[in-house]
């Protein structure tokens, strides 16, 4: 069985890479790979060119679309679609029934958050999306995310904690590990995009 990918189909370049970047990010260790397209035609040839399963995207008011569920007709022909997710900055609750009757499986508003979307996303994989992650740490590693998110250095975490610097550095070494990250700027991004600090 081939791997299930996804794909952004989005004519906003700013909205589409920025997406593109954070979905890439947040799929990145269960090794779902995530693409764009800035078309319908685009994407329906990223999905024909590619073996593997998809999850798509999909902005309702393209330029290359004949009208707003063309898109969606279109991606339901190809064999390998597991779920079209439409997104619109249209939030009508006649349009949300529209696309489930046309065969989405659901409907997000452009209005949404990133973490509301990503969170869709994963329902849609039957992925866990690790958003309880932190419920892991201990009070203590809680402490000293919140003090790098500040961006204290591990010293002043050590001073103000009354520990020593390498009590800190194996926290963080532990924090690493739960939150799967490699690094300092990786787990402040993390915990920052999940409202952990």
């Amino acid at each position: 069985m081939h791997p299930v990918s996804l794909l952004i189909v989005d004519d906003h370049p700013v909205y589409r890479d920025a997406l593109h970047q954070f979905l890439t990010r947040k799929f990145f260790s269960c090794g779902t790979q995530v693409f764009s397209a800035n078309s319908i035609k685009e994407g329906l040839n990223i999905v024909r060119s590619k073996k593997s399963r998809w999850i798509i995207l999909l902005d309702l008011l393209i330029p290359d679309s004949e009208n707003q569920l063309f898109g969606i007709q279109e991606f339901k022909k190809c064999e390998d679609i597991v779920a079209i997710a439409a997104i619109s900055g249209l939030e009508k609750e006649s349009l949300a029934q529209e696309c489930i009757d046309a065969g989405c499986s659901i409907f997000i508003p452009k209005s949404s958050d990133t973490s509301f979307i990503y969170q869709s996303l994963c329902d849609l994989m039957g992925v866990s999306s690790n958003e309880s992650e932190p419920t892991q740490l201990t009070d203590r590693q809680k402490q000293i995310l919140s003090h790098i998110s500040n961006g204290d250095s591990n010293k002043m975490i050590a001073y103000s904690l009354n520990i020593s610097e390498q009590t800190v550095k194996v926290h963080l070494g532990e924090i690493f590990k739960k939150i799967k990250v490699f690094n300092r700027t990786q787990a402040v991004i993390k915990a920052k995009e999940n409202g952990w600090v």
